[in-house]
């Protein structure tokens, strides 16, 4: 609610400088203003273009209400890790997936900012593991299991089981990460029947939503198949692969997106309702992380590792996933005053080659967009790339003149 105070400072009348509604002083020359001090329009607002900081106009939009340098937003990072039993199954002679995965996810923990929030949940959860099955030497999923020994689905398959965290969301210091690490190294031995992703996501993203943490909250899924194991005769279609597609995308719409790591992704099938490569893709784009325009054409939305290039595969994409949720999300000012106008905001990004808009891109493919609930805006594609890629520059919101759209 508070954050959302920043539209209210978008006058309509008499202010601005939209092409539909430019600002004419009482000499009738655009652009001049009422004020005796001769300072631009908004000039009681000290933080804004015209106010007592004296902010300099921007060259987008000389005669703007308000201009606001920005920071990027907080970043929280909750972590949905596959511990079924599959991910026991060998990359090489002495790794598994499983090991390889949690050591990229040390790896990623050691690197990202302290200040960055991080939690963990795994799945499945609710049951415990079992010993009636293991991986083989010739490196394959095998149960022998008499009757009574695989558990029900009633725990494993309950979004409720997943709304308590493995290890609740804090601040990533030595003490957080070490608690995080040990939490995921107490199921390295350990084998858990079944992948129930739908109530697994859909119990860690109703988790999430329910804190309301400052910033930019998404949920980083690490996993290497499709649902199982909570089908009945009740519920025949708890496996159905939409099922997880819809609460990524409510998820995303309320404001907590899901991206994509598929362990062992390129495992393909001769059926799409059932390649993992495929449906992990619609489930990034449906989490609204779509690792790049267009990627739904080919199924590549996802981040894939697989066994010819794991660890490097698996450190690339969570040191993208880490830095595309913390370093290209910008929480929107917070002026008093006025009455909204969602078409009357610019994005402009300053470094050694000078100002320039970012056009807004509703296709995400190279510009910026609002974030459900417009609290808080994206850049995509080369705009993200380049603001990431200049240590010094600067990103300022600038309101008062029609947006400028590709």
């Amino acid at each position: 609610m508070k954050r959302t105070l920043w539209l209210l400072a978008l006058l309509t009348v008499g202010y601005g400088c939209s092409d539909s509604d430019p600002i004419v002083g009482s000499d009738g020359e655009e652009g001049a203003s009422d004020d005796s001090d001769g300072g631009g329009a908004g000039g009681s607002d000290a933080s804004g273009a015209g106010g007592a900081g004296g902010a300099p106009p921007s060259p987008v939009c000389p005669d703007a209400s308000d201009v606001y340098a920005v920071e990027p937003a907080a970043s929280n990072l909750l972590f949905l890790l596959d511990r079924s039993g599959s991910m026991h199954l060998r990359v090489t002679a002495t790794e598994t997936r499983w090991t390889l995965t949690t050591a990229g996810l040390a790896n990623i923990l050691a690197s990202v900012p302290d200040e960055t929030v991080a939690g963990l949940a795994m799945f499945p959860s609710g049951d415990q593991p079992v010993t009636c099955c293991g991986v083989t030497a010739g490196n394959y999923v095998e149960c022998s299991c008499a009757a009574g020994e695989l558990p029900e689905p009633a725990s494993r398959c309950d979004a409720t089981t997943y709304e308590s965290l493995a290890v609740s969301m804090d601040a990533l210091g030595a003490a957080h990460e070490a608690d995080m690490v040990s939490t995921v190294a107490a199921s390295d031995t350990e084998f858990y029947w079944g992948t129930p992703l739908a109530p697994a996501l859909g119990g860690t993203l109703d988790a999430a939503l329910a804190m309301s943490l400052p910033g930019v909250t998404s949920v980083v899924l690490l996993t290497d198949g499709l649902p199982t194991s909570c089908d009945t005769t009740d519920d025949p279609t708890a496996n159905d692969i939409q099922r997880a597609l819809d609460l990524a995308a409510v998820g995303a719409t309320s404001g907590v997106r899901t991206y994509v790591v598929g362990i062992d992704g390129e495992a393909a099938s001769s059926d799409p309702a059932t390649d993992l490569a495929i449906n992990l893709s619609q489930l990034a784009s449906a989490g609204g992380t779509a690792a790049f325009a267009g990627c739904e054409a080919s199924n590549d939305c996802a981040y894939l590792v697989n066994v010819d290039n794991f660890e490097q595969a698996l450190a690339d994409a969570l040191e993208t996933i880490a830095l595309d949720a913390a370093s290209c999300v910008f929480e929107l000012p917070m002026p008093d005053g006025g009455t909204p106008d969602y078409d009357a905001v610019n994005i402009t990004v300053t470094n050694a080659d000078g100002t320039d808009a970012i056009p807004r891109d509703t296709t995400h493919q190279n510009g910026w967009d609002y974030l459900p609930g417009n609290e808080q805006v994206k850049l995509y594609g080369d705009a993200c790339e380049s603001f990431k890629a200049d240590a010094n520059a600067k990103i300022e919101v600038v309101v008062g003149c029609t947006t400028i759209e590709n």
